[in-house]
């Protein structure tokens, strides 16, 4: 055993056991890219740093082992910054997008790329699920929203944009009212006051907690009297969208006021929100709680030739939706997203590089894919596969490449290394 401090705390530290090691184990927090438990690895992304109180030095964490009479920090100002830094230099070569932009520009937070894979794959009433889960009431939304996702799309720089709503026209229209499940019930009943998208999106959500939800609407009609141009959305799609919410148990009450005694809650939104699919998502706030922002990866336009390689991308340019997939199929679970988050960076302070080509995906195996562009170096695939991935050349140009003999090596385990989104299973 070796006795050391950490912020001020005796713990003794294990034979053979690293800083980060011990220091997980006595319950202090410390991030790392690169060290994964008991898997081979070097230090590199001094995301673990701490402090060495006595010398002063700043040290990674995952490769340091302690020493007799060691005093450690780990969550000073200084380290933080130092922590901060060392994310942000890593983001900066990072050439990605955690979500989609046309997700980051829907006012309704719909994960549009999600979506249009599962509808690429036959997977329609997945899809639909999707889709009304997020948005409540879609196809009401398709017809009087003015589609920025389709506006940011990031196949319209390399052709033409991916139409967004008419994929989910089409998925709405495969809508079975006999096959919208009814949530069991909790016993308790709320009332929503007023029949706009929040209020309906607030009824939609508690009734999937299982709330028994009345909604009261003062005036003859439900939703009509609440949007903009509703006469640009067909009538029986209106009716649609309340016959989903009337089959799930929701049950709508015309010029009438709830008795608040009749209730375990009455709830009456109020906003000044008027973006209809902005509604619907604080509708969902309003029944669920509001979620927190993750950081989000992202980059500019697309370079010549990032376009010219796209365009002969066969597998996503030739797809039923034109979708390119471009936000991350590791979105949550990349570790320099959830660091990125908790250490509160909303941008990186450096110019993203052009080193690597975005949305170049190199195929490991039928399920598994490479993007050198997400790609941090920290080395565990190369460390932990045989005859597998590589490092080359030197310096800041170092890259991590997988040769195309080699491909046949590697397991798809070794995904559960990567710490981002560079190595990866695809549904």
């Amino acid at each position: 055993m070796t006795n050391i401090v950490i912020n001020n705390r005796e713990v003794k530290a294990h034979e053979g056991e690293t800083l980060i090691e011990t220091a997980r184990r006595c319950g202090f927090s410390i991030p790392s890219l690169c060290y994964s438990g008991h898997a081979k690895h070097q230090s590199s992304c001094m995301v673990c740093a701490v402090r060495n109180g006595k010398t002063g030095q700043i040290i990674p964490s995952c490769t340091t082992l302690p020493t007799e009479g060691m005093e450690i920090d780990t969550e000073s100002n200084e380290v933080i910054s130092s922590r901060t830094l060392s994310l942000e230099l890593l983001l900066s070569d990072h050439r990605a997008d955690c979500e989609a932009p046309c997700r980051t520009a829907c006012p309704g937070n719909m994960d549009v790329a999600r979506m249009n894979r599962l509808y690429d794959q036959g997977r329609y009433e997945e899809a639909l699920h999707l889709l009304r889960d997020t948005l409540v009431i879609p196809a009401t939304l398709c017809y009087i929203c003015n589609a920025p996702c389709e506006k940011i799309c990031r196949r319209g720089d390399v052709s033409a944009s991916v139409s967004i709503r008419e994929i989910k026209k089409a998925l709405v229209a495969k809508t079975d009212l006999n096959k919208i499940p009814k949530p069991p019930g909790n016993g308790k009943r709320i009332a929503v006051k007023g029949s706009d998208p929040m209020a309906l999106s607030a009824a939609y959500h508690l009734r999937k907690q299982g709330y028994e939800v009345h909604v009261f609407e003062p005036a003859g009609e439900i939703l009509l009297p609440h949007i903009a141009q509703p006469e640009r959305a067909p009538a029986e799609l209106l009716a649609l969208e309340i016959n989903v919410m009337k089959q799930m148990g929701v049950e709508f009450i015309l010029l009438q006021e709830p008795e608040p005694e009749a209730y375990h809650r009455v709830i009456t939104p109020q906003t000044k929100t008027k973006q209809p699919a902005k509604l619907s998502l604080e509708g969902r706030y309003l029944a669920q709680g509001q979620d927190s922002k993750p950081f989000n990866s992202t980059y500019s336009r697309f370079s010549d030739s990032e376009k010219k390689a796209l365009a002969g991308d066969t597998e996503t340019m030739t797809n039923k939706s034109g979708c390119l997939y471009c936000d991350c199929d590791a979105k949550t679970s990349c570790l320099l997203r959830q660091y990125a988050s908790e250490y509160g960076i909303r941008s990186s302070r450096y110019t993203k590089t052009l080193t690597q080509e975005a949305l170049r995906r190199q195929a490991v195996s039928a399920t598994m894919y490479f993007e050198q562009a997400k790609c941090i170096k920290c080395g565990l695939c190369v460390y932990n596969s045989v005859n597998g991935f590589t490092f080359r050349d030197r310096g800041f140009v170092m890259q991590v490449v997988l040769p195309e003999e080699n491909a046949s090596h590697i397991s798809e385990e070794l995904c559960e290394l990567c710490p981002t989104g560079a190595l990866y299973r695809r549904e």
